[in-house]
This record gives C-alpha cells, sequence and structure tokens, in this order.
C-alpha cells in the first residue's frame, strides 16, 4: 500500500487552499481603476488583450497581459506593470502612480512623451524602475530619491534637462 508522508499531505492541502483563496480574491478597486485609467489612455494597439473586468484574471479569464498581480489579504494587489516595446504614443500615464503596490515597472521602449510626474513618488515599494528609450523630458523629479526600495533605476536614452 503507497503511504504519502504526513508532510506531503499538508504541503498539498496548503498549496490547494492558496490557489482557491487567489482565485476567490477579487483585485483591490484602486488598482482596477487605475489600469482601467491606463488602457483608456494608451489605446486599442498597445491593450488589446486586456480583456474582462479584473486585470488580475477572474477564473475565466487571465491576468491581463504585462500585469502581475499578488494576494494581500482578501485581496489581489499589482505588484509588476510591464508593458514596453508596444509603441505607446503621449504623456507619461499618472494613474500608474496609483499603482501603490507595485515593485517593478517597465515601460521602457516606448514614446512616451513629457515629464515623469511627482506623483511616482508614491511608489515607495518599487524596486525596478524601467524608463528607458523613450521621448520623456524636463528634470528627473527629485521624489525618485525618496524611493528607498529602488535597487534598479533605468532612465537613459531620453530627453532629460538638468
Amino acid at each position: 500500500m503507497l503511504r504519502i508522508p504526513f508532510t506531503s499531505l499538508s504541503f498539498i492541502f496548503i498549496l490547494a487552499l492558496s490557489i482557491l483563496n487567489f482565485a476567490h480574491c477579487k483585485t483591490l478597486k484602486r488598482d482596477v481603476k487605475a489600469l482601467n485609467e491606463i488602457k483608456a489612455s494608451l489605446g486599442w494597439r498597445v491593450v488589446y488583450a486586456w480583456v474582462g473586468d479584473d486585470p488580475c484574471g477572474d477564473g475565466d479569464l487571465p491576468a491581463w497581459s504585462g500585469v502581475t498581480c499578488s494576494t494581500v489579504g482578501d485581496y489581489r494587489v499589482v505588484t509588476e506593470l510591464e508593458v514596453y516595446a508596444v509603441s505607446i504614443v503621449g504623456p507619461f500615464p499618472t494613474a500608474v502612480t496609483s499603482l501603490l503596490d507595485l515593485t517593478r515597472l517597465d515601460l521602457h521602449n516606448n514614446k512616451l512623451t513629457g515629464p515623469i510626474p511627482p506623483q511616482i513618488g508614491r511608489l515607495k515599494r518599487l524596486k525596478i524602475l524601467n524608463l528607458r528609450w523613450n521621448k520623456l523630458q524636463d528634470a528627473i523629479p527629485p521624489e525618485i530619491g525618496e524611493l528607498k526600495s529602488l535597487t534598479h533605476l533605468y532612465l537613459s536614452f531620453n530627453s532629460f534637462k538638468g
């Protein structure tokens, strides 16, 4: 008779509970609102794969392309946003600064213009910020210096002044 050690059964049980918990969690409304604002500002070519009401996936539909989420308590939060090399044209999407649990923001190799908004300083958990190869300009906001968790900063190949 095949015996499965108790530790293996415990692991399988905990894993199953975690998966069920993730499948039944809702994405934080603040993050859904921010991503819908970003979606509206980017245009259909960029976000054609962003379908469904829940950017983190709702069980029937997967998470939106380039969006990574984690479970925090009873909610899912957006922790990574990677929308790069897809020809985003226009100003930096300020709604990104409402994604307060971001640890990675990668919008490199697009055609973003204008300044990086000073609200970028709200992203206190940000570890990686990659905005290189855009058309960003003006001064780099000093609020970036307040991002104490930041370990990787990529801003080259833009038109910053100062």
